[in-house]
């Protein structure tokens, strides 16, 4: 409650400070120790945790039946942590200082959220670690089959759409995500990616065909010339074939405008039942997806907002029971678990808890997610009073109750709310007290870790003889 209303902290200590944590600041470690214990102990509390977050959900939007997700990692940095084990090198694009390189030391979280498009609310429903040896890749499908086999109320029997960004479009995810039947993942493809046509037609002898004529997501065909080829180390040029060259399965046009206002028209083409090559043995033969291109230009200038066009794959057994502007208005929520990730690490101090114990950092992790939803549950039962500065509403005149505030506004309001509550729940419980240390008696030396240099590539079978 203290984390999710008290604005005033600036470090986890600080929580204690505030007028409804009616304990001692020690009790902050204590409580994150007695959170969960080792591995099984963690897994049960992180269910536990799932379970109660989902039956606050308020679940799809009307009249839709689906739920709508995103995946995606954010680093947390422990550059002076060296007691916490399996630390690596994790990007940090907004590195302040020209010439270093974008480079820091700590953990790879990944996060899978589940949103409520209309009031733009990202929530986490599982956050963990990335390991040193697998992927975000890998982290991320294992997180979608514990909540998809955790069966809760509000994910049972309806359509998930799942939002991620580039890192997921390929092989390495599409094909073991197919296994969720009622899973339909949209996923952008980097430009320049090489796609298949389905074959037409088949052989008459040998195994049947399956990959039809070859394009590329450019916006034109093209001759790219490359400076060493793999096998004979001489330059070589490549004709590079347009998917603007295959004629769409769907084509619509739409009018939108952008947050400031700005009228622009929206061009989405749609090619069904593409396919890309199976690659590390994740077979995608058998797994086609729907291709998406979308091209945003002025409404007066008639010049495109963006140097290219966005690419989105549709692949899932259940993905022609999503329409193609279904599709593109769900993917531009994708972005809603960004400004998620900054709060939590600004206001929720989400990489901020200094511990030596790598158990207690993943417990901090749970109670961010617990942060996060208690704020979702108090969003729309808050009186939001904003400051004379704030331009929402007339100085002390609060927003109607009912509506569901953002989550900065549902923080700015929570405290007010939660001194509402009857303390008596909320008190310590008396005990005695515990032995001190006695003098001559000193911590054990801790285990120091070195950085680890990941190396997710999978070493090659040896060849047949």
């Amino acid at each position: 409650m203290a984390l999710a209303s008290y604005e005033e902290a600036r470090s986890p200590v600080e929580l204690s400070a505030s007028p409804v944590y009616r304990y001692q600041y020690s009790s902050i470690t204590d409580a994150l120790t007695d959170m969960s214990r080792g591995g099984t102990g963690h897994a049960g509390a992180r269910q536990a945790v799932q379970s109660l977050c989902m039956s606050y959900f308020s679940g799809c939007p009307p009249g839709t039946g689906r739920i709508y997700m995103q995946t995606d990692t954010t680093p947390i940095r422990k550059a002076h942590s060296p007691t916490l084990p399996g630390r690596t090198y994790v990007p940090l694009p907004n590195n302040a200082i020209p010439g270093n390189r974008p480079l820091g030391i700590g953990y790879e979280v990944s996060f899978v959220n589940v949103s409520e498009p209309a009031t733009k609310w990202s929530l986490p429903l599982d956050i963990e670690r990335v390991g040193t040896d697998e992927t975000a890749t890998e982290r991320a499908l294992a997180q979608l089959g514990r909540i998809f086999a955790l069966a809760a109320p509000g994910l049972a029997g309806k359509l998930c759409i799942n939002e991620l960004d580039s890192k997921y479009g390929t092989a390495a995810y599409l094909s073991p995500a197919w296994a969720f039947g009622s899973l339909v993942s949209a996923v952008r493809f980097r430009a320049g990616m090489k796609v298949w046509a389905p074959a037409q037609g088949g052989k008459p002898t040998g195994a049947p065909k399956v990959y039809g004529e070859k394009y590329y997501l450019c916006p034109e065909s093209r001759s790219k010339p490359y400076k060493r080829h793999p096998k004979t180390g001489l330059p070589y040029e490549v004709w590079q074939r347009s998917i603007f060259e295959r004629p769409p399965s769907e084509e619509l046009a739409l009018e939108g405008q952008t947050g400031k206002g700005r009228r622009v028209h929206v061009r989405v083409r749609r090619w069904n039942g593409m396919m890309v090559r199976t690659k590390d043995g994740h077979n995608m033969k058998d797994k086609p997806f729907d291709l998406l291109a979308v091209k945003v230009t002025d409404a007066e200038t008639g010049r495109a907002l963006f140097g290219q066009e966005m690419y989105i794959a549709l692949s899932g057994r259940r993905r022609a029971e999503v329409g193609t502007e279904e599709a593109y208005a769900a993917y531009r929520h994708r972005y809603d678990i960004e400004p998620f990730l900054r709060f939590a690490k600004q206001r929720l101090m989400l990489e901020k808890y200094q511990t030596p114990d790598v158990g207690h950092l993943d417990n901090w992790l749970l109670c961010n997610q617990l942060a996060a939803w208690l704020l979702y549950a108090a969003s729309d039962e808050a009186d939001f009073r904003p400051r004379k500065w704030r331009r929402y509403l007339p100085a002390n005149k609060a927003l109607p109750r009912g509506r569901r505030l953002s989550i900065a506004q549902a923080r700015h309001a929570a405290q007010e709310l939660f001194l509402t509550f009857d303390p008596a729940a909320f008190f310590p419980l008396k005990s005695k007290k515990g032995r001190p240390r006695q003098k001559g008696e000193t911590q054990s030396q801790r285990t120091r870790y070195k950085v680890v240099k990941k190396n997710t590539k999978k070493p090659k079978p040896a060849p047949k003889t």
